[in-house]
């Protein structure tokens, strides 16, 4: 934050305090910036380059304006130019600019680029009604707290001033006395006249063409790479003994901390390692989803690293989509020689083999492994997983998936040591002996090693702030007939006094099916034509919505469609897209790419985004096929929960099925078991509207289903320990 930095008041290139000082400082720990810049000069970038990416990594918003000349050589190549079209010739001097561009130059239009597609800057041109030029020179800055930081000087923001003239700028900060805070709300005057056209003395026009020509010249670029490339801009300007870091993504050298993590890693994430350390090295990190799971794990390995001089991981996940998130992080440390072992690398055989063969040989190599749990089992990895070493570092992502028997049974012939189990569920429902297995390997036990609980997350502001609106959805006669059914079958396992069921296969294989009615409702296309014409077609866009599944796949491809014929017919024109384990590597990063940008309104998706899959854009989320499946529950809000600068706020229409308590044929008899079967649910559901901004009504809808179950919400919060 500003108020935390060590701002002077005079900056100048005769002093030790510099002005590439001060703007390094101020782009660094703001979020706005209003600007003045005169001339648009190649020299003008140099000094909005240093920070400028860490200011975009901060949500950073920007509104500009210039005069329509590049540069002073420009004004004065182009003053005679029978030309009228102030755009053209603005383009005609970014054309002549082009061709002198530093790496420096390029770093900050492809900064200025990556905020222009993100609708997160405004440029406009200003032209002084007498013919002249504005050549103004100031600007504001200003942070999450509202504190600013503004400043004004005679100084030409050029290369030449910033490190050779003796140049000096003066800067004022708000919380330094109501004197400096006048001055500031000055300056924020005289730009916000400028910006709006209040003043008379100039004409205002948006500079659309400029920003089109800066976007097709450089196209959106990696923020991480921008990050390295502002590192070594700031070393070269400023002189310092700042490690020598390659603009390249692929050339760093020894693995490190994310870049784009200004301060390294957070005080949680230390605490993690640290507890880890203290529990033998073994543990699970239950953090709620969206607060950083996987880089608090990486880090822990970065540790081990720092300590060891090498490194050696085995990280294991349950889909191919993250593979490929996890592979992104991996790059942010720099650790090299990564194997993927998962269907769509044919060559992982090979390369497993490879990596074998070298050790054997004695040769000390560092590598990550990545695997998807199926391809973990797969026969020819566990022949080759032996003769790797026991040392490795085992990091077990959305660790609920080890319950599975296959899975256990590859994980009880482990001999690694050092071992990380990830969840923001580590319970696995209806499968005690499975959460048993799983505490037992990571040898770890509630309330686990480290945690992370969301309503610490939203308290901190590492997750969004949320409504919740949970809308009832009724099952109709017929699905009432095989809802008792199912129901009848369960009573008849359903021991009372204990309140479990005597044989927990059979009852299993009953509540899925008794789930799949639920899960078909027919119900919910009103309920789902409700919540769209709630939320209006002119805000149903970056939206979720969960589809329910079939039986088969003809089944699921019919609810999917009449779902997504719903939208449509509702609101023709919203575009709409689907997501589903059908779609291949590159179809998904189309699609999700597509729902970033915002070429696609409403993605509806099935057996996917449950489990990592990272899309901070999402704001609303239709939950159409809630199963009483706590874990996918929490993992489909933590899609929605994630920060991004372009939201917030997030909103979470969730359909909650329940059957008609007035049908005859709903027997008391079924009361107690049903209790006990909605009370895990209800608590869940429960809680998640205490920590809604909208609790109160929330929870108000809930009640009846309370009520009726004599359930009390309030202990039904207390109950969950997350």
């Amino acid at each position: 934050m500003l108020k935390d930095k060590d701002f002077k008041y005079r900056y100048s290139t005769g002093r030790k305090d510099l002005p590439i000082d001060f703007f390094e400082l101020a782009l660094s720990n703001s979020t706005k910036l209003d600007i003045g810049l005169g001339y648009f000069s190649s020299a003008s970038l140099n000094i909005l380059s240093v920070g400028f990416a860490r200011f975009i990594c901060n949500g950073g918003n920007m509104r500009l304006y210039i005069n329509q000349y590049l540069t002073e050589d420009d004004y004065k190549l182009l003053q005679n130019n029978e030309t009228v079209d102030f755009e053209e010739r603005i383009l005609q001097s970014f054309f002549l600019l082009k061709t002198t561009l530093s790496k420096r130059d390029e770093h900050f239009f492809k900064c200025l680029s990556y905020l222009i597609q993100n609708k997160r800057i405004d440029i406009k041109i200003v032209i002084p009604k007498d013919g002249g030029l504005a050549h103004e020179k100031f600007g504001i800055f200003t942070d999450d707290n509202n504190d600013k930081v503004s400043f004004t000087g005679s100084m030409n923001l050029t290369a030449a001033a910033l490190v050779k003239n003796i140049e000096t700028i003066e800067c004022t900060c708000s919380w330094k006395g109501e004197d400096n805070k006048e001055r500031i709300e000055i300056s924020e005057q005289d730009f916000a006249e400028i910006w709006t056209g209040a003043n008379n003395n100039v004409l205002i026009f948006p500079a659309k063409k400029f920003c089109q020509e800066i976007v097709k010249t450089f196209p959106k670029e990696d923020l991480d790479d921008l990050l390295l490339q502002e590192k070594e801009i700031i070393r070269r300007l400023t002189n310092k003994q700042i490690k020598e870091i390659s603009t390249g993504k692929k050339q760093a050298q020894s693995p490190h901390f994310p870049y784009k993590y200004f301060d390294g890693a957070r005080p949680y994430q230390i605490q993690a390692y640290e507890a880890w350390v203290k529990n033998g090295k073994q543990g699970i990190f239950a953090m709620a989803t969206g607060t950083g799971k996987t880089i608090t794990s990486l880090n822990c390995a970065l540790q081990e690293y720092y300590k060891d001089k090498s490194y050696q991981l085995l990280i294991l996940v349950p889909t191919i989509a993250l593979v490929e998130q996890w592979i992104n992080e991996i790059g942010l440390f720099d650790f090299k020689n990564i194997i993927e072992i998962y269907s769509e690398n044919a060559q992982w055989r090979r390369q497993i083999v490879s990596l074998k063969n070298k050790i054997q040989q004695g040769s000390n190599e560092n590598f990550v492994i990545v695997s998807t749990y199926q391809s973990f089992t797969n026969n020819d990895f566990q022949q080759i997983l032996p003769k790797l070493p026991d040392t490795m570092l085992l990091i077990a992502d959305e660790a609920h998936n080890i319950g599975s028997e296959n899975v256990r049974a590859a994980f009880r012939k482990m001999k690694i040591k050092k071992r990380i189990a990830l969840s923001a569920t580590p319970n696995r429902i209806y499968d005690e002996e499975g959460t048993a297995e799983l505490e037992s390997f990571f040898n770890d036990k509630p309330p686990y090693v480290y945690s992370f609980p969301m309503s610490q997350a939203i308290k901190e502001g590492r997750l969004m702030e949320y409504c919740y609106y949970p809308k009832m959805v009724y099952l109709n006669e017929l699905e009432m007939d095989k809802y008792v059914e199912y129901t009848k079958k369960l009573m008849n396992l359903f021991d009372s006094e204990t309140g479990k069921f005597r044989n927990e296969d059979e009852a299993t294989k009953l509540l899925m099916l008794r789930k799949q009615v639920l899960h078909k409702a027919e119900d919910k296309m009103r309920v789902l034509r409700e919540i769209i014409t709630e939320i209006g077609q002119d805000k149903l866009k970056y939206c979720f919505v969960y589809v329910p599944e079939g039986n088969s796949e003809n089944e699921d491809e019919s609810i999917l469609q009449r779902m997504l014929y719903t939208i449509k017919e509702t609101f023709p024109k919203t575009t709409c897209n689907t997501y589903t384990g059908n779609n291949n590597k590159k179809e998904r990063s189309a699609i999700l790419s597509g729902f970033e940008n915002g070429d696609i309104d409403v993605l509806l998706a099935m057996k996917c985004l449950d489990e990592g899959v990272d899309v901070p854009r999402a704001q609303y989320g239709i939950f159409a096929s809630s199963t009483g499946n706590p874990r996918q529950f929490i993992q489909r809000r933590g899609r929605l929960l994630r920060k991004h600068p372009g939201k917030t706020f997030a909103y979470i229409y969730d359909m909650i099925v329940v059957p008609d308590f007035q049908s005859p044929q709903y027997a008391n008899d079924f009361f107690g078991m049903e209790r006990s079967l909605v009370r895990g649910e209800l608590a869940r559901v429960a809680y998640f509207a205490d920590l809604a901004a909208n609790t109160h009504s929330a929870k108000e809808v809930l009640q009846g289903l309370a009520d009726y179950y004599q359930l009390n919400l309030s202990e039904l919060i207390l109950s969950i320990n997350q």
